[in-house]
């Protein structure tokens, strides 16, 4: 690598690390001081090794956002989810990306068809990005989608 390369590189890292001063916690916390808010907030976290990698992840909103802000996307988003053959591909690629074909064959569906109509619903909401032809979950979704699991159990 030549020294210009090098130069860039340092550059760069010195801004990322100027930036990241400026965010206290690890990186993605979104950070809400609950006590200078009125009337608090929400926060989903976690931590997760699977199959497809490891992933950290935490979103926090003020409750006034939850409360007053619209649900349309979010009801979208989770109506995406409310079928149980989607439920099992996302299980399954949970642990590995996975093409329609590679659903037929694991017995979660029964034809590519299927596959490729459950799929495109995932996908429009977001649940599901397709990559070298192969679709997977994105990053930013595990643990929101572990999440919405968690909380839809008996407590």
């Amino acid at each position: 690598m030549n020294s210009d390369a090098i130069q860039r590189i340092e550059a760069l890292e010195a801004r990322v690390a100027a930036l990241e001063a400026h965010f206290p916690g690890s990186p993605g916390e979104v950070p809400i001081d609950y006590n200078s808010t009125v009337d608090g907030g929400v926060t989903l976290h976690g931590s997760v090794t699977l199959g497809t990698g490891d992933y950290e992840y935490q979103w926090a909103r003020p409750t006034r956002w939850i409360t007053d802000d619209p649900w349309d996307d979010q009801i979208e988003r989770i109506a995406a989810l409310a079928h149980p053959v989607r439920g099992e591909m996302l299980r399954h690629l949970l642990n590995k990306p996975a093409t329609a074909a590679d659903l037929v064959e694991a017995e979660i569906v029964s034809s590519t068809g299927t596959a490729y109509h459950h799929l495109k619903e995932l996908q429009s909401a977001g649940w599901v990005s397709k990559t070298a032809g192969a679709y997977e979950i994105p990053p930013a979704r595990v643990i929101p989608l572990m999440t919405i699991m968690i909380a839809s159990g008996a407590h």
